[in-house]
């Protein structure tokens, strides 16, 4: 629906009645160049913002767009009422220290973020993110990750699923084929092994 509001040359409209604008996924391109437009079409319209994931607390942008919360359920509160499973985070992998010790702020998140952006506003967002996002997934980066990836899941598959949050599209399809292949490479490392005790157990 927000893409409807592709025009920014429109006159208001000024009904005689309340409007109340409802937004899911408030956190992404709900206040980008479209939700401008439908503000400047509605200026008196309310908004209800609902958010999963309000990113970029620095500066509270869900808030200051949607006004204060109405109500919070939080993920904590979620793993206690049993609608989900708890979440754990685990810093692995290739560390950003030993490429070229870039500064990676969370400006980056303000990249990922941003759904609505013009041609002229991508091309300076490219330009100022092109070494980090370019130090980020770097192959060698990349295939470190997916081979502790697969290396860690196999010893502990069954504490629970796990998950990659990737830059973009192309980085997931990537590191989808990376894991694969260190699989496959797992999968026959684990048949040697078990094959290797089994003809052990076998002589004795």
């Amino acid at each position: 629906m927000i893409h409807k509001f592709n025009k920014s040359d429109v006159e208001p409209i000024y009904p005689d009645h309340d409007i109340i604008i409802m937004s899911d996924e408030a956190h992404r391109s709900q206040y980008g160049l479209y939700a401008d437009n439908m503000m400047k079409l509605l200026p008196t319209a309310a908004r209800i913002g609902f958010t999963g994931t309000p990113l970029l607390s620095y500066d509270n942008i869900t808030e200051r767009t949607f006004g204060g919360y109405i109500s919070v359920y939080d993920f904590k509160r979620a793993v206690e009422d049993g609608a989900t499973v708890p979440l754990y985070y685990e810093n692995r992998g290739a560390k950003l220290d030993d490429l070229q010790n870039p500064e990676i702020t969370d400006e980056i998140l303000d990249a990922i973020e941003a759904a609505d952006l013009d041609s002229a506003q991508q091309e300076k967002l490219e330009k100022e993110f092109e070494k980090s996002i370019h130090i980020l997934t770097a192959e060698p980066r990349l295939r470190s990750i997916a081979k502790d990836f697969v290396r860690h899941y196999s010893d502990v598959w069954t504490s629970g699923k796990a998950m990659f949050v990737c830059l973009n599209k192309v980085t997931c399809v990537r590191m989808y084929d990376y894991v694969q292949e260190y699989w496959k490479e797992e999968i026959k490392h684990l048949k040697n092994k078990l094959k290797h005790r089994h003809n052990k157990k076998h002589k004795n």
